[in-house]
């Protein structure tokens, strides 16, 4: 925006017809038919395309077309405000000064203020003109920058807001795609389970019993996972939840050791299943079918080539039943070999010597 302001220092018999005072943007020079000018008030302003026209055929009337050219450039580049001061300026110019090294210099004049104004500094200049008579005027403008301010850090305030909302929908997407995914990879696992448990379920009841089981320990396990929002879970807390599934009467007979981990939740869905597996043989089979038996489970990382790390769990039985080697593989053996370590990308090995049973379970974390 610009605020212009017109004083008249002194005036001998020149034809200003109509003078008053009157708010600078509602004012206007207009020729009288007899020659003289006159102070109206301004009719609504036309298109801000149709002012830049006329002025510029104005420019191209009275200056050189080269330097017409780089004033009406920046014309496009100017607010409205100061164009319409620029325009009254050009105005008083040209009813004032009639001979061309005037016009000329006026021009100039204006090509000066032009530049001023766009680079948003105060000016002031004056205009004489000399013939009947002497009139000075002074041309005031001063470029209020705190609305276009205002305006600015509003436009950046809606940008950063467009771009913030854009983000959260490029997140909401890669959420959506993150949850297919892992959807995807719990109802394989589930498949691979029930299917495991119904081939070797010698009745309906011993099904049931069975899958229920290790439904039970998948839903607390997805429950953990909820709680961490699916990023990581700390190694020990998903063994003690893991161990309440089975029976939290036996925690005091299972000794948990090892330094603090955390797992990424594509290693503790599986991992969890597999160390329900071996609680649910030990509670059966092994140590903890009698009242001396204990288990430890112990964990350390490895680290290997390339900045990698493998993550390495003992299992270990003892005081328990005298361990015979099966004569095939059981159908906790064959789900945590075939389904589980697959789902984590490691390994599990299992030893069965005559003092307790032993499994040592490798992971890529």
């Amino acid at each position: 925006m610009a605020r212009l302001i017109l004083t008249l220092k002194r005036t001998t018999k020149i034809k200003l017809n109509g003078f008053r005072s009157i708010d600078a943007k509602r004012m206007l020079l207009r020729k009288t038919p007899k020659g003289g000018i006159r102070l109206v008030k301004r009719p609504s302003a036309p298109p801000m395309n149709v002012m830049i026209w006329a002025f510029s055929f104005l420019l191209f009337s009275l200056s050189d077309r080269a330097q017409a050219a780089d004033l009406i450039a920046d014309l496009y580049a100017t607010p409205p405000a100061l164009f319409f001061a620029l325009a009254l300026a050009l105005g008083v110019i040209i009813y004032l000064l009639f001979n061309q090294r005037r016009q000329d210099k006026a021009l100039g004049q204006l090509a000066e203020l032009s530049e001023k104004l766009c680079l948003g500094q105060d000016l002031r200049q004056e205009f004489s003109w000399r013939k009947t008579g002497a009139i000075e005027i002074d041309l005031i403008a001063a470029t209020l920058t705190r609305v276009d301010d205002r305006l600015k850090q509003k436009r950046l305030k809606l940008q950063e807001v467009s771009q913030q909302i854009d983000e959260a929908d490029e997140h909401r997407r890669s959420m959506n795609l993150e949850l297919h995914h892992r959807v995807n990879n719990a109802l394989a696992m589930m498949q691979g389970i029930t299917n495991i448990t119904a081939r070797s379920a010698t009745d309906i009841g011993e099904f049931r019993t069975n899958l229920s089981d290790r439904v039970q320990c998948l839903g607390a396990i997805s429950t953990l996972l909820v709680k961490k929002s699916w990023t990581t879970t700390p190694l020990r807390e998903l063994a003690e939840i893991t161990l309440s599934c089975c029976s939290p009467d036996l925690a005091e007979r299972v000794d948990l050791g090892g330094e603090d981990l955390e797992l990424r939740s594509e290693v503790t869905l599986a991992l969890g299943m597999t160390l329900h597996e071996l609680l649910s043989n030990a509670i059966r089979h092994g140590a903890l079918a009698n009242e001396t038996g204990r288990v430890t489970l112990n964990w350390r990382i490895e680290k290997q080539q390339e900045g990698k790390k493998r993550l390495i769990l003992l299992w270990r039985e003892q005081n328990g039943p005298i361990v015979e080697p099966p004569s095939k593989a059981g159908v906790g053996q064959y789900l945590m070999q075939e389904v589980l370590t697959r789902q984590f990308g490691g390994d599990i090995d299992f030893i069965f010597p005559p003092q307790g049973f032993q499994a040592t379970i490798t992971a890529e974390i």
